[in-house]
């Protein structure tokens, strides 16, 4: 992976779950994280496609399993990295 990249995504989880980590929590439970996991950009379709991991912490139930909160978030991230393309998500959960 090439070190913008980290950077990247290091930004996008520092805004996630530093500056919006009581969303986060509140969603999700207590102790919960979201990491990016890898990004795939197609130059055809003028889209990204950001694949994000959800670390569960407390709470592990079907009522957390809401991918909503973690969809806006990324976005509203990407919208500054890349205002003309379509961004999208895909969102898995692991504990």
């Amino acid at each position: 992976m090439s070190d913008k990249k980290r950077k990247l995504y290091r930004l996008v989880e520092h805004y996630i779950n530093d500056f919006r980590g009581e969303a986060v929590e509140e969603m999700y439970g207590k102790g919960t994280k979201i990491k990016i996991h890898n990004m795939y950009e197609s130059y055809s379709t003028n889209s990204v496609v950001f694949e994000a991991i959800i670390y569960l912490g407390e709470t592990i139930n079907e009522q957390v399993m809401d991918r909503a909160l973690a969809d806006v978030l990324i976005q509203d991230a990407l919208v500054y990295f890349f205002p003309e393309k379509s961004v999208k998500t895909i969102v898995r959960y692991d504990v």
